[in-house]
């Protein structure tokens, strides 16, 4: 049957859904707005219309009882987004040991599932006709199947008629344009796959001059972006705009509701990046602008804005001056440093070193700085791995940078040290209990093998330990 409705409905369906990732559904998509083929560029077209949705159900009339349900619909997406967006990064969320850095090859049946949630956010978000069409146009795809991707047209248009729908949709059109250009001009700093595949800052040079005129030209920006992908060219999806999102998300959520366990249910999972909207509508008060007025209904000028968390001191580069003092902290945790407010040179030497291992065996330009998105990504990942240099039982950045890389390749430092404890007759000592990488009979073992290859380092890895013990590599 559903073999006698794809030829129903036309070739153009059947092709697609087999020569198009994600279907006939993702290639209406890529047709209108933010095409992507790539697991990341996929899932942030996706969540970026749950925050659409949601934003356009912040404003709509409905009473308290349906923004409840709304808000707790939000919560319930956004924790099928989760292992969406793990797979996005090439992090597999399933529980299996050794698979945690498998593609997941099950991507297209949770963009399904989660495609679900989102008809199921839009019923409840958009105006009652439209809702109205969504549930007679779902029960008609039984019979035809474009009815759906209709639908899904209509949804990802909406922003275009302004006028029916007022000037928020409008509004997030034209914002979720300009999140294209600037994941067009981010790319570059970040994209590692081989030419013709590779964005340069040749390829976005036209784009990022029109977009520093600061005119807000649409048109230009889109026939830009349209040559772009004219020579094949797709950008990458990084974790800041993710984060962005989901703090928008988070905002709006207090837009929907006040109502505790709703709002709890509607910001689970989600960053506080912005702070709360002050209420206005409290007792009677007067409340001039620029005045803040707190829920208790006392104004109280710039005191009662919350500040934002401080930020590390002598950062050097972009991306170091927007990491915190509390993030900042859990890298030197991380990176076995003394904790400080900083990038002191304590801190430093360890990056340095982190980097020098992630680098190895072209690791001769390694600095002690976070310089782009893709180095950051590597100390998220090994901070992940090792939250903790001490319980881990690491020495230095390097021994931190080592094992996280090893691991990540799914070629594990312990049966590396095994191999060369047995190659010159020395016995290995058995593997201690997570969370321990390095206990003291492995610190003792890394000791005997570093004499036996006549290094003076004592009981630590370093990179000359590495390279006698893995000349292969």
């Amino acid at each position: 049957m559903i073999f006698s409705l794809l030829l129903n409905g036309g070739c153009a369906i059947y092709e697609k859904e087999t020569s198009n990732r994600g279907g006939y559904l993702d290639y209406v998509l890529d047709e209108h707005w933010l095409r992507a083929d790539s697991k990341g560029m996929r899932a942030l077209r996706a969540f970026a219309i749950q925050v659409s949705l949601a934003r356009i159900a912040s404003v709509s009339a409905k009473n308290e009882s349906d923004r409840q349900l709304l808000a707790i619909r939000i919560g319930a997406l956004t924790k099928r987004f989760q292992p969406i967006y793990a797979c996005a990064f090439d992090t597999n969320p399933l529980g299996v040991l050794g698979a945690e850095n498998d593609p997941c090859f099950y991507y297209d049946s949770a963009m399904v599932d989660y495609s679900t949630g989102l008809f199921d956010l839009a019923m409840i978000a958009l105006p009652i006709d439209d809702a109205k069409r969504l549930v007679s146009t779902v029960t008609g795809s039984f019979i035809n199947p474009i009815d759906i991707v209709e639908l899904l047209n209509t949804l990802l248009q909406i922003g275009k008629d302004a006028l029916k729908y007022g000037r928020v949709v409008g509004a997030l059109y034209r914002d979720t344009v300009e999140l294209e250009v600037q994941l067009w001009l981010a790319t570059p700093a970040i994209d590692t796959r081989p030419p013709p595949f590779r964005v340069t800052e040749l390829h976005v040079a036209a784009l990022r001059e029109i977009y520093s005129r600061r005119n807000d030209d649409m048109p230009a920006w889109l026939s830009t972006m349209a040559a772009l992908r004219g020579q094949g060219l797709e950008p990458m999806a990084q974790r800041r705009f993710f984060v962005e999102l989901g703090g928008l998300m988070s905002y709006i959520c207090n837009l929907i509701t006040k109502e505790r366990d709703a709002l709890r249910t509607c910001m689970a999972g989600l960053p506080k990046t912005i702070p709360a909207p002050v209420p206005v509508l409290t007792s009677a008060v007067y409340a001039g602008l620029g005045t803040a007025v707190t829920p208790s209904g006392k104004s109280g000028g710039n005191a009662d804005i919350p500040k934002p968390p401080p930020l590390m001191t002598s950062a050097k580069t972009a991306i170091e001056k927007i990491i915190t003092v509390a993030d900042g902290r859990k890298l030197q945790r991380m990176l076995c440093v003394p904790p400080s407010d900083g990038f002191d040179a304590a801190t430093r030497v360890q990056l340095e070193n982190f980097n020098k291992a992630f680098l190895y065996p072209t690791d001769s330009n390694a600095v002690g700085q976070i310089a782009t998105d893709a180095n950051l990504q590597k100390l998220r990942d090994a901070q992940r791995l090792f939250p903790d240099c001490a319980t881990a039982g690491f020495h230095n950045g390097f021994e931190v940078g080592l094992v996280a890389r090893l691991e990540l390749a799914g070629t594990p430092m312990r049966a590396m040290l095994n191999k060369a404890l047995k190659a010159v007759d020395l016995s290995a000592p058995p593997a201690p209990a997570a969370p321990v990488i390095i206990d003291e009979p492995t610190r003792r073992a890394i000791g005997s093998l570093a004499s036996k290859y006549g290094l003076t380092t004592g009981a630590d890895i370093t990179r000359d330990f590495y390279a006698k013990m893995n000349p292969e590599r």
